[in-house]
Formats: structure tokens, C-alpha cells, sequence
């Protein structure tokens, strides 16, 4: 029997360090973990983010004092750029951890990496991708009977199970998320915006900006002068803000769906 998608391959890891040496130690570390694929090494932020394009890692393993630009000049090309993938900041200088904390990283590993901690982090990450993986079936979901199925989210407090056709649009709350169901009647969950779009994936969403992703079968309307798009379920009326460039793009999204 096949497992779900999130726990059916092996973690893509992508190495960050100026260093040589400290990339093969953490190259050899990560190999003696089972399910974690090192897809790349990288010695500066600028091949970082080419093979993070490239490559699309789970992961990323970043050092953070590197000469040029530093690992907290990558995470900010990650976020500007959408690209979906969770950093871990591995340092030798344990002053930086307020300033991961603020950035979202997954985790902080200070050097010399002890191989307990790094096995922690990856134990970890995994339960994060079952937590994000849709609620578990005997079958392999695709098609209708994907978008069918309820997804588990975690909250502050527990957790939810969610039709995706119940969700109006969501909007990011710093690590966070607000998933609304209506004007008023809203969940926040503890994951990303980044890792809520690959979960609903399969489902007709769109990004309309950073902060935003819709349920285009709510769309009623784009309007290019108002720089506005309008969503409608039952009576319900709801008004976001998007760019001249992002309703083009919405457009061919749309068209794309329709010749499926």
C-alpha cells in the first residue's frame, strides 16, 4: 500500500555553509538518517537560492555568518520570492536565536552539530508533514476522491478537520495562518501560508498576493481598475485587494482549470 504523498518520499535537504568542511560534516550527519535525500550544497546565499529554485528542498540547513550576503539575506529571497521550504539556521553563534525565532525558522542547531539534535529536528519535521497531509485513507487520494477528503490542521489549542470547499480564502499571520469560512466565522492554524497553499494543492486555490490565497470557486468578480477582486458565498460578500499583474495571472489560472 502506498502512503500519502508527504510521507511516500524522503526529505530533500539542501546544505547552506561558506565552509567546506562544515557542508561534508553536515552531509555526513544527514546521510546516516534514513528518509532524508541531500539534494545540494551550496557556499553562498546567490547558488542557495538558484538550487533552492532548482531543486525545491523540504529543507534547507543554512549558517548564517557568510561572507557577502548572510542566511538571514536568503530567507528574505525565500519569502519574497514564495518559494515553500523550511530553514534550519546551524551556527556557531548562539546570538542569533531571537533573530531565527523572528524569521520563522524551523529550527537552530548550533555547531559542532550533535547528531541527537539533528535526528530531534528531522523527527520533528516529519511530524510536521504528516500533520499537513490529508487525513489518512486506505487508497491513494487523487482526482475527485482527493478533493473530497477532509485535512487535518493543527490550532493552539487542537485541531480541525477541514473540507477545502468550505474555505473561503486564507490569510497569513506571521508563522501562522487564518483559514475563513465567512466574514466571521474563521480558524487560525499553526502553519504557514507557504505550506497551506502545497497542502490544498490539489484544490482549485490561487495566491492573489504574499498575505492571500482564494478559493476561486468563490470568485465573482476581478476588477483591474479597483485593484480588487470580490468573492460571494450564499450572502456573504467579501472584498481583497489584488495587482493588475495578479488578475492576468488569476485569468490564465482559470483558464487553465476550465480545459482540464
Amino acid at each position: 500500500m502506498e502512503k500519502d504523498k508527504y510521507a511516500a518520499r524522503a526529505i530533500r535537504a539542501l546544505i547552506v555553509d561558506d565552509e567546506e568542511g562544515a557542508r561534508d560534516i553536515m552531509d555526513y550527519l544527514l546521510r546516516r538518517i534514513p528518509d532524508v535525500e541531500v539534494v545540494g550544497k551550496a557556499s553562498s546565499t546567490d547558488e542557495a537560492l538558484e538550487m533552492v529554485i532548482n531543486c525545491q528542498p523540504d529543507i534547507v540547513f543554512l549558517d548564517i555568518r557568510m561572507p557577502e550576503k548572510n542566511g538571514f539575506q536568503l530567507v528574505e529571497y525565500l519569502q519574497k520570492y514564495l518559494l515553500n521550504t523550511h530553514v534550519v539556521f546551524v551556527t556557531a553563534h548562539a546570538e542569533f536565536a531571537i533573530n531565527a525565532m523572528k524569521v520563522s525558522a524551523f529550527d537552530y542547531l548550533l555547531k559542532p552539530v550533535l547528531m541527537a539534535e539533528l535526528r530531534e529536528t528531522i523527527l520533528r519535521f516529519k511530524a510536521l508533514k504528516r500533520q499537513m497531509s490529508p487525513v489518512a485513507t486506505q487508497e491513494p487520494l487523487s482526482g475527485k476522491s482527493a478533493r473530497q477528503c477532509k485535512i487535518k490542521f493543527n490550532t493552539r489549542t487542537g485541531y480541525i478537520l477541514v473540507s477545502p470547499d468550505e474555505i473561503m480564502y486564507c490569510e497569513a499571520d506571521v508563522n501562522y495562518t487564518t483559514i475563513f469560512f465567512g466574514k466571521e466565522n474563521r480558524e487560525v492554524i499553526t502553519v504557514n501560508l507557504g505550506r497551506v497553499e502545497e497542502i490544498l494543492s490539489l484544490h482549485s486555490f490561487y495566491r492573489i498576493s504574499r498575505s492571500i490565497l482564494i478559493n476561486q470557486q468563490y470568485l465573482s468578480k476581478a476588477d483591474r481598475q479597483k485593484k480588487h477582486c470580490v468573492l460571494e458565498k450564499g450572502d456573504e460578500h467579501i472584498v481583497l485587494e489584488i495587482s493588475p499583474t495578479h488578475i492576468r495571472d488569476l485569468e490564465k489560472f482559470l483558464d487553465n482549470l476550465s480545459e482540464e
